[in-house]
């Protein structure tokens, strides 16, 4: 009872707004109208045995007489989706396609027609207050509901719904998809006793129903590839761009060969940065070509960009490349230099403990070195031969240990040769200065350990962060190159590279300090 009461008072209350304004503007009116007709015209196209008279049929939208002729396609395609069986159901047997359509159509039309019941007697209306049809508007929204699912599962081994009407069933579904949401858009508006949005609701029906009445006298739309290009005009194309390189490298020559002496001063610069490398190379028992490290990722970057056929690309990925290698060699160097350093201090504990035991046997720091260098191997015993060899050579001890100290990137090693500078200097126990730097780094390892565990997530977060989105455009170039060439070939494309890049790199930075942990 109280249900009833609250439905009686929505509809009462609903009334009375509406009776102080009309529902529907002349308009909005004419919109429902020819919508009703053009679905009754919709109707009797997907009938196999139609009217002679449906296929020129003149209705009045608007305040206008409009002609329709039925499109050419119907017959056949109609007289086929009546053939074609798609749905089988207990009471009513089964169904043909065209069956299905007409049903969905009908419950438009019915829908429509209950909706001008709220009109003025003038216009055809019965003037009921849409609160009056609550159930009724409930009653066909389940039905067109239904009737739509039904269009959705419907197949056969062959043909979908979507494919109806040659291909223009997808189109038509999406249409009457969104008349469902506005009939629920209907119950919102009567409970909610606002006659204007029920007003709105109604007339955006309409006018989808319309739209997917106007589907039937387009084509369908279908993929259409780009065309292709000749095989002439492609390698044509492909000539004009390796002449346009050359000439473009002849000019880079002239302009140098007119600034020889910018040129020559680059170049000796270029060559006195290589042999500091070398040298610096040397230092870590590593022989390498300088030269390789700065030219290869100039040429690798290059090679890309002649392959992408474009000249922007290409000089800006070469300028890319050579920026790369000039950064090459000390990237790697600090990285080689701090392997070196970590596979020192891994040795670092069993070179203590046998200096430590040297010295309680009566040898010196020297001797000591000189069973650290014979008997532990590389990379500790070649820096510990090197500073022996340095010695022997005229070198004072403290200032080969200096040099070693220079040449490794290891904070225990540090400490034990400012430990043994100080010890000669001053005075002392080394054997118990070894056994507590022996302490502190079995302590120093396991803190280490405890950090990068808790530090990894940081870590891989950064590299996922740099490397990700790299990946994705590597993997948009491969299926689209000819859109990725022709958008980064552009101003806006190239702007849109390098703030990326910046941004990437800002990014990995951040995420990255997230992990250091300061002491």
């Amino acid at each position: 009872m109280k249900r009833l009461a609250a439905i009686f008072l929505i509809m009462t209350a609903f009334a009375a707004g509406t009776a102080r304004a009309g529902v529907f503007t002349p308009a909005e009116m004419d919109e429902i109208s020819c919508a009703a007709l053009k679905m009754q015209l919709f109707y009797y196209y997907l009938a196999p045995d139609r009217d002679p008279k449906v296929l020129k049929q003149t209705i009045k939208c608007r305040g206008q007489n409009v002609n329709y002729e039925m499109p050419k396609w119907v017959e056949p395609t109609v007289a086929e989706m009546a053939g074609r069986k798609v749905w089988r159901d207990p009471e009513e047997g089964e169904i043909s396609e065209a069956q299905l359509w007409q049903t969905t159509v009908s419950m438009l039309y019915e829908y429509l027609e209950l909706t001008k019941k709220t009109f003025p007697p003038e216009n055809d209306g019965a003037n009921i207050q849409p609160g009056m049809l609550v159930k009724e508007y409930a009653d066909i929204r389940i039905r067109f509901q239904m009737s739509m699912d039904r269009l959705y599962r419907a197949r056969t081994r062959d043909v979908t719904m979507g494919d109806s009407m040659g291909g223009r069933g997808r189109a038509v579904m999406a249409q009457f998809n969104l008349v469902l949401k506005e009939m629920e858009s209907i119950a919102d508006a009567i409970s909610s006793t606002n006659s204007r949005k029920y007003a709105e609701a109604v007339t955006a029906s309409a006018v989808l129903c319309q739209d997917s009445f106007r589907v039937l006298f387009n084509p369908p739309r279908k993929y259409a590839p780009p065309p292709k290009e000749s095989q002439a005009s492609r390698v044509f194309s492909m000539a004009l761009t390796v002449v346009g390189i050359l000439l473009v490298f002849l000019a880079v020559q002239a302009v140098l060969s007119m600034n020889d002496a910018k040129s020559n001063a680059f170049i000796a610069n270029y060559q006195k940065k290589v042999e500091v490398f070398t040298e610096a190379f040397s230092r870590q028992f590593i022989n390498i070509n300088v030269k390789y490290l700065v030219l290869g990722p100039a040429a690798l970057f290059a090679l890309l960009g002649l392959l992408t056929m474009n000249v922007i690309l290409f000089f800006l990925l070469t300028a890319v490349g050579f920026m790369i290698g000039m950064r090459t060699p000390a990237f790697v160097l600090n990285s080689m230099k701090q392997a070196r350093g970590r596979k020192i201090d891994n040795q670092l504990m069993d070179a203590l403990i046998l200096l430590a035991n040297c010295l309680r046997s009566g040898l010196d720091i020297v001797q000591g070195f000189e069973m650290v260098s014979k008997d532990l191997l590389p990379p500790i015993s070649d820096e510990f031969a090197l500073v022996i060899k340095n010695y022997q050579l005229g070198m004072t001890f403290e200032k080969a240990l200096g040099v070693m100290e220079d040449r490794v990137a290891s904070k225990m090693l540090s400490y034990m040769i400012r430990a043994i500078v100080l010890q000669r200097q001053m005075g002392g126990n080394l054997t118990k200065v070894f056994e507590r730097i022996v302490v502190d780094i079995r302590e120093e390892s396991k803190l280490d350990e405890k950090t990068k565990a808790m530090t990894a997530q940081q870590k891989i977060q950064s590299i996922v962060v740099g490397i990700m989105p790299w990946v994705m455009v590597g993997v948009m170039f491969m299926f689209q190159p000819e859109t990725m060439i022709k958008f980064y070939g552009t101003p806006i494309g190239m702007g849109v590279f390098i703030f990326c890049a910046i941004w990437i790199a800002i990014g990995m930075k951040v995420v990255a300090s997230l992990g250091k942990i300061r002491v």
